[in-house]
């Protein structure tokens, strides 16, 4: 079969149409995928030192709170010695238990309810939703507030013991409590009179925040009562900024 001139000259042309824009597709995946990839080697450089530091803090953090236990487990010992001796000091050391106690400085076991707190699991959140989607340590804060407000006796979050000079606050995707790293889900052990936390989780004038985004968006929450809940001593750093003698 002979073909003439002018269609082999529209067959190649017709050849070229279809292979410009392959060869244009075809570097635009590659240069897609180069500089997503180092997008992505970016990240993994900036976020790797941070986490290094981050897990260097930790250890760091355990190790501190190790020996705390063990000069506390000492003194313990010593203050035991002492209550011995005589009435004056079995008095003392009973002032001291005391003081402790409320200073959430000794265990406590007893009725009262658990916070659940989680992200989101539903995968159709959109970009726009997905801040109000995960936890925050501005929630855990309000959580700890209300079951204040409550009348709570004891509180801890993820088995740390919460007191007065106790830090919550995010650490990029986590979130640190006295120190101690954590990332969802969280329970909220609260010590205390069930009827009346209860009471205070359900006020619609708490937690509206967190109430709406489990509503809308799927955060998790849920309260629900337990029984003879513990929670542990608290094991991090007392911060005393002045005192007054009695």
């Amino acid at each position: 079969m002979v073909t003439s001139p002018a269609a082999g000259a529209r067959r190649r042309q017709g050849s070229l149409v279809l292979l410009i824009p392959a060869v244009l597709f075809g570097l635009l995946v590659t240069v897609q995928w180069r500089s997503q990839n180092e997008r992505s080697e970016l990240t993994v450089r900036y976020n790797t030192p941070l986490i290094d530091a981050a897990n260097a803090l930790q250890n760091e953090q355990n190790d501190l709170k190790a020996q705390l236990a063990q000069l506390r487990a000492r003194l313990d010992e010593i203050q035991g010695n002492a209550s011995t001796q005589g009435g004056a000091a079995r008095e003392l050391q009973a002032r001291i238990d005391d003081l402790k106690a409320r200073a959430g400085l000794t265990p406590r076991t007893g009725d009262g309810v658990v916070v659940q707190l989680d992200d989101a699991r539903n995968v159709s959140v959109t970009a726009r939703d997905l801040d109000r989607s995960i936890c925050h340590s501005t929630d855990l804060t309000d959580i700890v507030n209300t079951a204040w407000k409550g009348g709570a006796e004891a509180i801890a979050i993820n088995d740390e013991r919460i007191v007065n000079s106790s830090s919550v606050y995010c650490v990029g995707s986590t979130i640190m409590v006295n120190g101690t790293l954590m990332s969802p889900p969280f329970n909220v052990t609260v010590i205390g009179s069930q009827n009346a936390l209860l009471g205070a989780f359900d006020d619609p004038g708490q937690l509206q925040d967190i109430k709406q985004r489990r509503d809308v968006q799927g955060l998790g929450f849920r309260v629900t009562r337990a029984a003879a809940l513990h929670v542990p001593a608290y094991t991090g750093a007392l911060n005393v900024r002045y005192g007054t003698p009695h």
